[in-house]
C-alpha cells in the first residue's frame, strides 16, 4: 500500500477542523448528486444517492484569484483596441487566461475500513474544469465548475471515468474524498493521459487501486489542494 499522500491527510486534517459555529460545518467544495448535496464533510450517502457522476462548486474564499466584494469572477480583458492608450486613473486589465482546474475522487478504505490494503482507489478523476463565473449567486458565493467551452476537445472526455461507491456488505462504511486543485500552465487532460500512459480507454482497474497518490501530484507538478470535501458509504 502507498504511504498516505500528505495532501489526503492535510484535507482530512482541515475539514475535521472546520468550526461550526452557530451552524453545521460547510466545507469549501460541494458535491452535487441529483438527489443530494454534500455539504458539510462526513456526510453519509447511500450507493443509490451517490451512484452517478456527481458536479461539483466551490467557495469564492477559497480561490486566492478573486476579488470581493467586486466579485469580479473572470480575467478581465480591455474591450478597446490594443492600441489605444489607457484613460486617465484607468486600471491595467489582466488579460491572463482563466485558469483550469482538476479534481480526484478517491476510496481511501478498500477493502475494509481496518484494513485498507487495496487504498487509495481512484474514483474518479477530470481535469480541464472552468469557474461557471455567469452563475454566481452572490448570497451563496460557490461557483460552479464546468467542463471547457463547448466544441472543443477540452473536458470532453474525463481522465478516469466515475465509480460509484461499492463498498462490501462487511465491513463498515468507506470515506470518498475528492480534492481540487488549479492546474499548472500546459497541463491538460490530454497531457495527463500521456504522462500517465494512459490509451483512450482511460484508466483501467489495476491502475485505480493501490492508487499513488503523491507520485501523481509530483510528475504533474500540482500545488497546494484548492479546497476538498468527502462522504461516507
Amino acid at each position: 500500500m502507498p504511504k498516505p499522500a500528505a495532501s489526503i491527510q492535510q484535507t482530512l486534517s482541515s475539514l475535521a477542523s472546520l468550526s461550526p459555529g452557530y451552524a453545521a460545518p460547510k466545507a469549501p467544495l460541494r458535491i452535487h448528486f441529483p438527489s443530494t448535496t454534500v455539504t458539510q464533510p462526513g456526510e453519509h450517502l447511500t450507493k443509490a444517492a451517490s451512484a452517478s457522476e456527481p458536479s461539483f462548486s466551490v467557495a469564492a474564499t477559497a480561490l486566492n484569484n478573486l476579488s470581493f466584494p467586486n466579485r469580479d469572477l473572470s480575467p478581465t480583458t480591455n474591450a478597446s483596441s490594443a492600441t489605444d492608450p489607457p484613460s486617465p486613473g484607468t486600471p491595467e486589465l489582466s488579460t491572463a487566461a482563466a485558469p483550469r482546474y482538476l479534481i480526484a475522487g478517491l476510496d481511501l478504505d478498500p477493502p475494509f475500513p481496518t484494513f485498507p490494503v487495496m487504498g487509495p482507489a481512484l474514483h474518479m478523476l477530470r481535469a480541464d474544469l472552468a469557474l461557471a463565473t455567469g452563475e454566481v449567486n452572490p448570497d451563496d458565493e460557490f461557483i460552479r465548475l464546468e467542463d471547457g467551452e463547448e466544441g472543443s476537445v477540452v473536458g470532453r472526455r474525463p481522465v478516469a471515468y466515475y465509480l460509484g461507491p461499492s463498498p462490501p456488505p462487511v465491513g463498515g462504511p468507506h470515506r470518498y474524498v475528492f480534492m481540487l486543485w488549479e492546474q499548472p500552465e500546459g497541463v491538460t487532460g490530454e497531457r495527463i493521459k500521456e504522462e500517465m500512459g494512459y490509451d483512450e480507454g482511460g484508466v483501467g482497474m489495476m491502475g485505480r487501486v493501490r492508487w499513488d497518490q503523491e507520485g501523481f501530484e509530483k510528475k504533474l507538478g500540482l500545488g497546494k489542494v484548492v479546497a476538498g470535501n468527502y462522504f461516507v458509504c
